[in-house]
């Protein structure tokens, strides 16, 4: 190493002088089953990297001892297997903190291997508490399997692997632990797009270093805390490490080339543009290809964050073009600048690639179509040793999960960042679309907790319309998103992205479930309430917390009458079976009301004698967390001749249990009235239906407690259908 340069001294360190090296592609071991599926096998090992040609070699932990690790590609639609095995030391090399979750009592070294943006069966996408040591002598308490299986049911996309370990990530990944995972598909064959030699995945990380070359991370933050080593609150390296090597150069031909950007740091941002100003043909997001390419003349990338762009050189011949970083955070003249491209090479051949019109069908998600729409705070407090920790909705990561998405359901998350930067939400299992982001007031909502917009509602970033895993939450923003959840149940986990910040607990399980109703329900433990002011066009929203200050979804009883008694009081409670029909249908339309309603619709001539409603209490179950109110309801609905007594009717009110912590009641009671000393004849059946919009009388113990569901604007109202096979049955 030369006496003058210094790894600590980003100014002494020549730029431009290392070939950028492309990942080895890794093969497949052998193939497993009749159908001769790939089987992968990945070593994590300790090894020596080279980051500089003037650097002595540095410790460092990769796949296969690679950094980056081996690139995999996988087709569509076509599984393949992957063991990865950890052979790393007992001990780290960086520092650990012993006092973050799970690192307290357990060993110093652990992995699990994430697969980032994939579709994948839990067991298989690398949970935080799946983590095994060297040859699985111990294993968390989430790790079932060895070996992943990945479906690849999903379009093609640039998606990457690393470490996930819980308490960890942020040391293993730093330390070498990630790689690509290209999947590919038939749409990109038929696009002619440049591919081979013209294709490159970029992985993009900031690192420091000691005077000996060798990896440094803090051992404790900027400043005084009563623990060491201690995770710091983010980490930014003063060098930019592009696929393993400091600031290199690529020599190209004038011709096109695609480039596939991986933000793989731990906190910093890029906003990635060219020293030319010449603009870039974006052809893809998180997710995979847009519906068309477009223009853009830079690109906005938080960590995880990816994004598939095609360069044309053609007229830059002779010129050398730098990659460079606009962004503001933590920049300095050295991390403005991420490598250059160097126009040298002569056109080997005729460039016949491509940039096609049309890439994806377009498969929006439409927000009428969402069944839930959450509301979740992203807020700032304190841990036990005095030290800043950053959570989501409220709670650490220990805490229950009150993210219980049903499996094919769509739903809308809000992310109400109320800390003061930014923050990259990854969500696994699914892609997303970016709805649009809402300034708010932050310090009305963190003094009073209410939520009053600011502005208007911004649409999504031009290098923001595909489909996203991760992303960017804004400070003093309502970041909107909207998901379908589907193809696998199990758990899964929502977090920050700064690495730092998702081993300071700012992460929350996620559990998809199975034959379950996809109904709006609140959060877990809801002592408070969230209402909208319709004279202020939804510009406001008051949130009253609880001693946790946990923000809940929305309530929202505005359509619900109450008389002075509550009561309803009637010796006769006829309703003609017509009318029945189209107020069950209306429930029926929103929530699931009833499970089963074959025998709903009794005859005329059928009378409820006081045994069958005093046996009522038996055939009504309740199981609010998974299923809607009531899952048999045959002796409910009575015939136009069927009368019930007052005494029974208010006996079956202290039968009906609300557990309303979980699962509201109803999920549209906007036609639910009640009366005082209201008697219902069987003359008034039609003025009923003529006054109250078919309204339906029932007796509940406090209306004001059933929480109901509010939408920020009226075009989230779920539509109302009548299915074909209902309309042949009731009209």
């Amino acid at each position: 190493m030369s006496k003058e340069i210094n790894p600590t001294d980003p100014a002494t360190i020549p730029k431009f002088v290392d070939d950028l090296p492309k990942p080895v592609t890794a093969k497949p071991k052998y193939y497993k089953g009749q159908q001769r599926k790939d089987y992968y096998e990945l070593k994590m090992m300790q090894a020596e990297h080279c980051f500089h040609k003037d650097f002595p070699k540095s410790i460092i932990w990769g796949y296969n001892g690679l950094y980056p690790g081996p690139t995999i590609e996988a087709t569509k639609d076509k599984s393949i297997y992957v063991r990865y095995t950890n052979q790393l030391p007992l001990k780290h090399f960086l520092p650990v903190d012993f006092t973050l979750h799970a690192a307290n009592d357990s060993k110093e070294v652990r992995t699990v291997t994430h697969l980032h943006g994939a579709n994948v069966d839990w067991e298989s996408d690398g949970h935080p508490e799946a983590w095994y040591t060297r040859n699985y002598a111990q294993t968390g308490p989430k790790f079932s399997k060895e070996i992943h299986e990945y479906t690849n049911h999903q379009p093609g996309t640039t998606l990457w692997y690393h470490d996930h370990a819980m308490a960890l990530t942020r040391l293993n990944v730093y330390a070498g632990l990630a790689g690509f995972y290209l999947l590919r598909d038939t749409l990109e064959e038929r696009s002619n797009l440049p591919c081979g030699d013209y294709e490159y995945p970029i992985l993009i990380q900031d690192k420091s270093f000691n005077e000996d070359g060798s990896l440094f991370y803090p051992d404790e933050p900027p400043f005084p805390v009563t623990v060491h080593p201690s995770i710091t609150p983010g980490f930014v390296g003063n060098t930019i490490v592009v696929n393993g090597k400091l600031w290199p150069y690529l020599n190209v031909e004038p011709r096109k080339y695609r480039f596939r950007f991986l933000n793989g740091s731990n906190r910093r941002g890029y906003i990635i543009s060219l020293s030319n100003e010449q603009p870039m043909i974006q052809i893809g997001t998180d997710g995979g290809f847009l519906t068309a390419p477009q223009e853009i003349q830079s690109v906005e990338l938080l960590p995880a964050e990816r994004t598939d762009v095609i360069i044309d050189f053609s007229k830059y011949e002779g010129q050398e073009i730098t990659l460079v970083n606009s962004d503001e955070d933590f920049i300095d003249e050295h991390t403005r600048v991420i490598m250059q491209f160097k126009v040298c090479l002569p056109l080997k051949c005729e460039d016949t690639s491509e940039i096609p019109e049309r890439l994806a069908v377009s498969m929006d998600i439409h927000p009428h179509d969402a069944h839930i729409e959450r509301h979740l705070p992203l807020t700032a407090t304190t841990d036990d040793f005095g030290r800043p920790m950053l959570l989501l909705n409220n709670r650490m990561y220990h805490d229950p999960a009150t993210e219980k998405p049903a499996l094919d359901s769509i739903e809308i998350w809000n992310f109400i960042n109320a800390t003061q930067f930014i923050h990259p939400i990854h969500l696994h299992l699914i892609q997303f679309k970016i709805l649009e982001r809402r300034p708010f007031d932050m310090e009305l909502y963190q003094n009073e907790g209410r939520l009053e917009f600011t502005g208007p509602a911004e649409e999504p970033h031009d290098y923001e319309q595909g489909w996203k895993d991760t992303v960017k939450s804004e400070a003093g923003k309502v970041t909107k998103i909207i998901m379908h959840w589907k193809d696998h149940v199990g758990h899964y986990m929502w977090h920050c992205h700064f690495l730092e910040h998702e081993d300071h607990d700012m992460m929350r399980p996620i559990l998809v479930m199975k034959d379950v109703h996809p109904v709006q329900q609140p959060h877990a433990e809801i002592h408070n309430a969230i209402e909208h002011s319709p004279a202020q066009n939804h510009d406001t929203i008051t949130i009253t917390r609880n001693n946790q200050q946990t923000t809940p979804l929305l309530y929202s009883t505005q359509n619900i009458t109450r008389s002075s008694e509550g009561k309803v009081e009637s010796s006769h409670v006829s309703l003609q079976t017509s009318d029945l029909e189209d107020k069950m249908e209306n429930i029926q339309q929103t929530t699931p009301f009833m499970n089963n309603t074959q025998n709903n619709i009794r005859s005329t001539e059928e009378q409820v004698e006081s045994s069958h409603v005093s046996n009522l209490k038996n055939e009504v179950e309740y199981n609010l967390s998974t299923t809607p109110l009531l899952n048999n309801t045959q002796n409910i609905t009575r015939s136009t001749e069927e009368q019930a007594e007052s005494s029974y009717v208010s006996n079956l009110e202290d039968k009906v249990e609300l557990n309303l912590s979980t699962t509201p009641l109803l999920n549209n009671t906007s036609n639910i009235t009640r009366s005082t000393e209201e008697k219902v004849e069987p003359s008034h059946a039609s003025d009923l239906e003529d006054d109250t919009k078919h309204k339906i009388v029932h007796e509940v113990t406090d209306f004001e407690s059933i929480p109901q569901p509010i939408f920020l604007s009226t075009e989230f109202q779920p539509r109302q259908r009548i299915s074909n096979r209902r309309r042949r049955r009731w009209f």
